[in-house]
């Protein structure tokens, strides 16, 4: 039944993005950029996924190096504007919820004004994308859809085999600006900071790993089952570590009835609140282990070392694996539905008997 319902919805995504490409795809002038006049660049940034902000975070402060007055404007979902605009260094942030209305888009790009470049590395550009890059008012627009007129900097052949964060590097390359695309900004405040510390001193961590057991969709969950073996194979190699669940709001719960049903020798992080006090508990740990998600790329620009497991999907793992060499990978085997619960239990022991042993002692 998922995977019906998976085939159903892409195709009604396809029969979208046609008739969007039919209305919306205008073609554009092919210039070169006017480096000596660039005064603002747009990132379009609705997915609202704070994985895809982290393996980007450099670009804002690279830009700033060689054109310190342009103007950096983010368009994002409500929820990211702090984090684009008080730690990754846009200038200004537009407000556009994740699934918005034609009105509200149109508004949005009035609110941008013109710009100079308009930035969408979306991989797959839906109806409503589309609709934006036609309403805004941007000289250029960069793109990794080859196929669309209306992307003149077209990055998508040229890039296909590099990590998301080089892709973004090479974005800069043609406004000629060195990257770093391996220099994440995982940021930290003062109350974060606070927040995990008093946690570790409540608890009496004197050392301590994170598990991380929840990314985007079911495929990337590990069930209660998989924590529980994970947990029995970092004891069994490291009797004296302790170790640390980290949830999110909606698996808040989740996570402790799972302590509980499965009396886990573990222990909940129930007081963070915020991205940036899981931020700081992953950088005082001595490892994470976790899921495909977000946490891998803290952990990269952290630099804490990690294992980290994905689903067999070899596009994926190239462009979204640990941009780390502290990191370890192990992959699930193939389902017909996606599972990372499909783990192969003797790679995974091998490799954290091997991550346990290189980091016990730091």
């Amino acid at each position: 039944m998922r995977a019906l319902i998976s085939r159903l919805q892409l195709l009604r995504d396809q029969v979208r993005r046609k008739l969007g490409i039919m209305l919306f795809d205008r073609h554009r002038t092919s210039q070169p950029i006017d480096k000596e006049q660039l005064q603002h660049i747009v990132f379009l940034r609705t997915d609202a996924k704070f994985g895809d902000a982290f393996v980007s975070s450099f670009i804002f402060k690279d830009i700033k190096v060689h054109y310190p007055n342009v103007k950096l404007t983010v368009v994002t979902a409500p929820n990211m504007r702090d984090l684009f605009l008080n730690h990754l260094g846009a200038d200004s942030v537009i407000e556009l919820k994740k699934r918005p209305s034609y009105k509200e888009i149109t508004k949005a790009c009035i609110e941008v004004g013109e710009c100079d470049l308009l930035v969408s590395l979306n991989l797959n550009l839906k109806m409503k994308d589309l609709f934006f890059l036609n309403q805004c008012k941007a000289k250029h627009i960069a793109g990794l859809d080859d196929s669309l007129n209306a992307v003149d900097i077209k990055l998508g052949a040229a890039t296909q085999a590099l990590h998301f964060a080089e892709r973004f590097g090479a974005l800069l390359g043609e406004i000629d600006v060195p990257a770093n695309p391996h220099h994440y900004i995982i940021p930290q405040t003062e109350s974060s900071t606070h927040c995990a510390q008093a946690f570790i001193n409540t608890h009496s961590l004197l050392g301590f790993c994170v598990i991380n057991a929840y990314g985007s969709g079911n495929a990337r969950k590990l069930n209660a089952h998989s924590v529980e073996k994970l947990v029995t194979l970092v004891k069994q190699d490291c009797p004296e570590l302790s170790i640390v669940l980290i949830s999110a709001p909606d698996t808040f719960e989740q996570t402790e009835q799972m302590i509980k049903e499965h009396q886990l020798d573990a222990i909940h992080y129930n007081v963070s609140k915020t991205i940036f006090d899981v931020a700081s508990l992953i950088a005082a740990a001595k490892f994470v282990i976790t899921v495909d998600t977000a946490i891998v790329h803290m952990a990269s620009g952290l630099r804490v070392p990690q294992l980290a497991f994905y689903n067999p999907d070899p596009a994926n793992f190239n462009q979204w694996h640990p941009n780390s060499d502290l990191a370890i990978t192990s992959m699930a085997t193939h389902c017909a539905v996606p599972d990372i619960n499909a783990l192969n239990w003797l790679d995974v022991e091998q490799k954290l008997a091997q991550l346990i042993l290189k980091n016990k002692d730091i």
